[in-house]
């Protein structure tokens, strides 16, 4: 098995000419990949200091790295190309992979399973996910792999190197485009052998070259030929299933799942390119700006442009550009806002707190303790460069350096930092079109010192303080944004029929009900006149193929609520039932999908009810397809407002799908969150009487 897939690390090493890292010389610990290259140094900006300095830290391997240095003494191009290596080194790291052993067992029992038969390919995924979740329970990456670090500086030889610049060179010469990736792009996208901290050191480039090489004759532009190499790992997919949590820090790992979650298949494809001398990065967005959680994505630079896609490939992968400007709004991929975006960098940039000009540990959030990325910000949006005041009265000693926060799952996430002045902070290339909260960070707490704001979309900042002394009343439909997508699965039941019938064939059939309009959430209808039947069916619309749940109820005499019929689901192929039974499961996030199950000759869907006997039906329910982001009746639910901190507004119950407020402030920053369940949570402002999402 390891002679034939060539992908395995054996005790020396692997297909790759990776090392097996010992953790005999730890750097630090890391939780993530955001938080690398934890590092202080203070060296000129001078190229021979930065050479020196890494030379020096070097120490007995000093003599290895000036072999590399000696053997392009008569190649000028090479011999830059080798200093900018050398001088970058310090500040690159890679996870131990001594345990990594304990976890490959798990792949290799899943790409068995894979090759017995194509079509037990789904099989294979769900057995390995429980697989791997029974494998977590005795074992955990953070401590065995994530906390456990190795400098380049202490393993990388200089024959690697040298390997690594020839081949760089080589597929930059060779490209067809080589005009339009000068030297300096190539020394910083194309050249360096790491594309961002914590995979292994790998021989990636030979790996890639040798099957893919041709494809650098063959295509004159950069666009197209990353359109083609992309075509070729179609199966390579971003999954958010379980073992998408798997430690990919090494190429085999990743050739073996051909799964994995958005920043391994960046790192992969940065790889793919940079071998055949396309300038490919993984740029990022910390925190989104308007909704929960971060991302990355890919991006080549020719002739000076950035132009990222998306990492997953396919036929809107280039649309990124678009997306990503802050000021597009996508039918589908909504309404994008970032904060900042930062590009992973090889090369050391030695600014703001990784400056280590006045500044710890404690009193430096952990990304920006970082030297090795670089904001790009101004290659995708226009930005703006904003004064901030300090609020009188706010005194903190010791502090030069000041962070913006986005609000993100729950929390206010740092995005970037500010010089101090004597009365304000200063904040370069700011996104737009977002609401920041300015605060100082003190013994790894944040301070806000001024209210949150609102970075305009005309560059004009709005500051938001709460005026407790002007109050209004709100009606809360939702505790989170709707994407666009909501929107659709409510339109899909317009027009969906409900027919009743005495036998289950539905021969003779009579419609009762044709839905209108509805909402992201339950609803129900009231029938003008009760009718009587032992079946009755919802039949879908044409084309239309998604439902979350239904619902049939009937009077009870001396009860003034509604009563829920139960009986027997059915349908016309009894193959959908599988799909078609979570119409009737009481969880309004589960829903039925019966596109998989619609032939040619059956376009139109239905599901019926069997009540078992003749009921007499005075309502009928339907939930589209949802987030469960709406006010839900019978769930708990508490407002805040920002005043210096989250300050609640009271804890409801809702008794109906709208929560109302009375006396809260104007001018507030809210806050809605269920305290019954979920995790989706916005701020919004309260403005035309509604809710304005930021």
């Amino acid at each position: 098995k390891e002679k034939k897939s060539g992908f395995l690390h054996t005790k020396t090493g692997n297909k790759f000419g990776g090392k097996v890292m010992k953790s005999g010389n730890p750097i630090g610990k890391m939780t993530g990949l955001c938080m690398i290259g934890i590092i202080f140094f203070t060296i000129s900006c001078n190229s021979n200091s930065h050479l020196e300095h890494t030379l020096e830290q070097a120490g007995e391997r000093r003599a290895e790295l000036e072999k590399v240095l000696s053997h392009y003494e008569n190649d000028s191009l090479k011999k830059q190309a080798a200093e900018f290596l050398i001088s970058n080194l310090v500040g690159n790291v890679a996870y131990d992979t001594t345990l990594l052993y304990k976890y490959r067992p798990v792949l290799l029992h899943y790409d068995s399973l894979k090759k017995v038969e194509k079509s037990l390919h789904i099989n294979a995924k769900d057995s390995l996910n429980k697989e791997w979740k029974k494998f977590l329970q005795y074992n955990d990456p953070r401590t065995d792999i994530y906390s456990r670090l190795v400098s380049d500086l202490s393993v990388v030889s200089a024959d690697y190197l040298i390997e690594n610049i020839d081949l760089a060179f080589q597929s930059w010469e060779q490209c067809l485009y080589k005009d339009s990736i000068p030297f300096n792009i190539f020394l910083k996208y194309v050249l360096p052998y790491r594309r961002n901290n914590g995979y292994v050191v790998e021989k990636w480039r030979n790996y890639f070259i040798s099957r893919y090489g041709d494809y650098m004759l063959q295509y004159s532009s950069p666009h197209q030929l990353v359109d083609s190499l992309l075509e070729q790992f179609n199966d390579y997919q971003v999954d958010w299933s379980d073992i998408s949590t798997y430690p990919y820090v090494c190429l085999q790992d990743y050739h073996l799942s051909k799964m994995s979650r958005c920043p391994a298949r960046c790192w992969f494809n940065s790889m793919l390119l940079s071998a055949l001398g396309v300038p490919c990065t993984i740029d990022f967005v910390p925190a989104w700006g308007n909704r929960n959680s971060s991302h990355e994505w890919n991006a080549i630079v020719v002739n000076g442009k950035t132009y990222p896609f998306e990492a997953t490939g396919g036929r809107g992968k280039w649309k990124a550009g678009k997306v990503y400007n802050n000021v597009w709004v996508d039918e589908y991929w909504m309404k994008s806002r970032l904060p900042k975006v930062f590009r992973y960098s090889y090369e050391t940039m030695i600014q703001g707190p990784s400056s280590g000009k006045g500044c710890n540990a404690a009193n430096t959030p952990v990304f920006f303790r970082n030297t090795k990325y670089e904001d790009v910000s101004d290659a995708y949006f226009v930005t703006s460069d904003i004064h901030i005041p300090i609020k009188k009265g706010i005194k903190l000693e010791g502090v030069e350096y000041a962070y913006l926060c986005v609000f993100n799952e729950d929390v206010w996430k740092p995005v970037f930092w500010g010089e101090v002045g004597i009365s304000d902070v200063s904040f370069c290339k700011m996104g737009r079109d977002m609401v920041y909260l300015p605060v100082f960070y003190k013994d790894g707490k944040s301070i806000p010192f001024n209210d949150p704001f609102i970075l305009q979309a005309d560059g004009s900042i709005l500051f938001l303080k709460a005026d407790a002394q002007r109050t209004e009343s709100v009606a809360l439909k939702r505790k989170y944004y709707a994407r666009p997508d909501i929107g659709f699965w409510c339109e899909w039941n317009k027009g969906a029929q409900f027919e009743i019938s005495q036998d289950r064939a539905f021969h003779q059939s009579q419609i009762v009900f044709t839905v209108p309009e509805c909402e992201s959430r339950p609803n129900v209808w009231q029938l003008d006149t009760s009718v009587k039947c032992r079946y009755i069916r919802y039949v879908f619309p044409e084309d239309k193929d998604v439902l979350a749940e239904l619902s049939f109820y009937e009077k009870s005499e001396g009860k003034e609520q509604l009563q829920r019929l139960t009986g027997v689901p059915f349908s016309s192929d009894e193959s959908r039932m599988k799909t078609l039974s979570k119409l009737f499961d009481n969880d309004i996030l589960t829903f039925a999908d019966l596109n998989p199950y619609l032939s040619e000759k059956d376009s139109i869907g239905w599901v019926g009810v069997d009540f078992g006997k003749e009921v007499e039906v005075s309502a009928l329910g339907v939930c589209p397809r949802n987030d469960k982001n709406n006010v839900i009746q019978g769930m708990a639910y508490e407002l805040f407002y920002w005043g210096g901190s989250w300050i609640s507004l009271g804890k409801k119950m809702a008794t109906d799908y709208l929560l109302n407020y009375d006396n809260v402030p104007s001018n507030a920053l809210l806050f809605l969150k269920c305290t019954t369940e979920g995790k989706e949570n916005r701020i919004f402002t309260w403005e035309d009487n509604k809710q304005r999402w930021w």
